[in-house]
Order: C-alpha cells, then structure tokens, then sequence
C-alpha cells in the first residue's frame, strides 16, 4: 500500500493585479507548479493569496523564487 500525504500551504502575496487577474494567475501557476513538490495551486487576487498543495517538503527559497520571478513578493506573515 501507498500513502500519500498532501499538505496545503497559504500564503499572503503582494503585487498580485487585479486589472490583468487572468494573466496574473496563469503566471504564478505556471512558476509553481514546476517546483518539486508542488501538485497544486490555487491563486486568489482579489484576497492576494496563494495556496499550493504539496505531496511532500517544499523548499519555501523555491517557492519564493517562484513568486518573484513573475514580479510578485511573498509578504511576511
């Protein structure tokens, strides 16, 4: 047997827009979801936040570099 289990992390994320929301949303998804790890991505920019699921430890360092790479910052909690 196999078990699996999966973690959701949220996080607060600032620079996200609202006038291009598609655009936004497609861009962190598409960074994310190449982080090992990561099965998931949720992205809500109206309320600035990302939640990934995950199947395993995350790297957050990746996670970070992921977010800024499409010009968005991971706030501190």
């Amino acid at each position: 047997m196999i078990t699996v289990a999966y973690s959701l992390v949220s996080y607060r994320v600032t620079g996200l827009s609202t006038e291009t929301r598609e655009h936004c949303r497609a861009a962190i998804k598409l960074e994310l979801i190449q982080v090992p790890g990561v099965v998931g991505v949720e992205v809500d920019t109206e309320q600035g936040r990302v939640s990934i699921l995950t199947d395993g430890p995350v790297e957050e360092e990746l996670v970070r570099a992921a977010v800024e790479a499409v010009g968005c910052t991971i706030a501190c909690s």
